[in-house]
């Protein structure tokens, strides 16, 4: 199985408990903007927070996706 998709629920730690990209750095320090957060921009959401990954068979395209959730 080959991966094909990720699927994150936040886009990058946020804050001071994290890593946040020098783009971000002025949101992350200003906080949640009209109850958003500045690291969830999409607003999508994956189980309590987790990261999505499909997989797919690059062999046969009959083989079933699968999936995992972390």
């Amino acid at each position: 199985m080959a991966p094909l998709l990720t699927i994150a629920s936040f886009e990058w730690g946020g804050g001071s408990s994290g890593w946040v990209p020098y783009e971000d750095q002025a949101a992350a320090s200003a906080g949640r903007v009209a109850g958003q957060s500045p690291s969830q921009p999409t607003a999508v959401q994956v189980g309590s927070t987790d990261n999505m990954q499909l997989y797919v068979c690059p062999a046969s395209p009959e083989h079933p996706h699968s999936d995992l959730i972390q």
